[in-house]
């Protein structure tokens, strides 16, 4: 058995272990001879595999080789997490992904993919999302090219609304400004900390501090390429270098749990807008009040547009609203029976 420990149990509970029967390669390095194995199932952060022969404990990286369209392949580093003797005389190994590049990592999660709909067309029970993802949004070009120097570095810190757990893998999906913002990447949790939080749904947030699951020299290089695609203020003579200069060590950057439609409630599915617009003005009496009124009679469209179960749920941050920030001296002389919203 190899003295590494075995992967978190949240880790096991929150990814989809999609059973599969297919010859893949392993090797040590980038220069030993690869030695056949069989795939029996895989995750987005680790597999399991049966070999003829027990694998050497090595220190070098071992690289996990899956086939791929037209002779391609996915290539994966990997860390042996433990080998199993079985009693037909093969080995049972378990592997925890440690690094891909981009292009492999977009191979691996379209590789998931297909095999989660084989799985779920031969009558298996629903299986859990391949990976719990987290949306990092960009407002603006600053906020990007910010990111970019951070991604640069290999690690990121953001606000999530879950816990998460230490070594847990996690995708990244930025979406904003600009349209180049848009871009999936992997990350593992390397420390979390828990804040108070007050919000629409008053709960906690958590601060992660990730570390990206990706060559560092790859996402050097492609921040590079990007930040050249962003027109800067003053051209420096090194985009990433000048952009480090100024990055801000203590900032964090707020995320959202992407959550499947069937989890998400009917304000987040048919208007994430008004969403947004509320959490811009919460914690704020008059504002709240000012921004609650537009959104029903002002000049956002959204007037008569509600469904029920929406407008349910405005009543209810409404509600939460009051409850925790109280209500501004006009609107409380104005309340009488029932709700005024004018």
């Amino acid at each position: 058995m190899s003295p590494t420990s075995p992967p978190p149990d949240a880790e096991r509970r929150t990814q989809a272990r999609l059973p599969v029967q297919v010859p893949v390669q392993m090797r040590y390095g980038h220069t030993s001879s690869p030695s056949q194995a069989t795939l029996l199932d895989l995750s987005w952060g680790g597999a399991l595999c049966q070999t003829p022969r027990a694998l050497p404990i090595s220190d070098r990286p071992l690289w996990l080789i899956l086939p791929w369209a037209l002779g391609e392949t996915i290539e994966i580093e990997t860390t042996l997490l433990r080998q199993k003797d079985l009693a037909n005389g093969r080995h049972l190994l378990a592997l925890r992904f440690q690094r891909l590049s981009l292009l492999h990592q977009a191979r691996l999660e379209k590789l998931l993919g297909r095999l989660q709909a084989d799985d779920v067309q031969s009558n298996a029970p629903m299986a859990p999302v391949l990976v719990a993802t987290l949306e990092v949004s960009i407002q603006t070009v600053d906020e990007w090219r910010w990111a970019l120097g951070e991604i640069a570095k290999g690690r990121l810190r953001i606000r999530a609304p879950a816990d998460f757990t230490p070594g847990q893998s996690v995708g990244l999906q930025f979406n904003g400004v600009p349209t180049r913002a848009r871009l999936r990447l992997r990350a593992r949790v390397l420390a979390t900390e828990s804040k108070a939080m007050l919000g629409i749904r008053v709960m906690r947030s958590t601060i992660l501090t990730l570390e990206f699951e990706h060559p560092l020299e790859v996402l050097r290089q492609w921040v590079e390429w990007l930040l050249r695609q962003i027109p800067p203020d003053v051209k420096p003579s090194s985009p990433l270098a000048d952009l480090q200069q100024q990055t801000s060590q203590s900032a964090v950057i707020p995320a959202r749990l992407v959550l499947s439609e069937g989890e998400r409630c009917a304000l987040e599915i048919g208007f994430p807008e008004a969403l947004d617009y509320l959490m811009t003005a919460w914690g704020d009496v008059s504002t709240f009040e000012m921004v609650f009124r537009q959104l029903l009679f002002g000049d956002t469209g959204a007037s008569g547009t509600w469904t029920p179960e929406a407008w349910e749920e405005l009543q209810l941050l409404q509600d939460v609203h009051d409850q925790v920030f109280g209500l501004s001296e006009a609107r409380r002389i104005r309340l009488k029976v029932g709700r005024d919203v004018r």
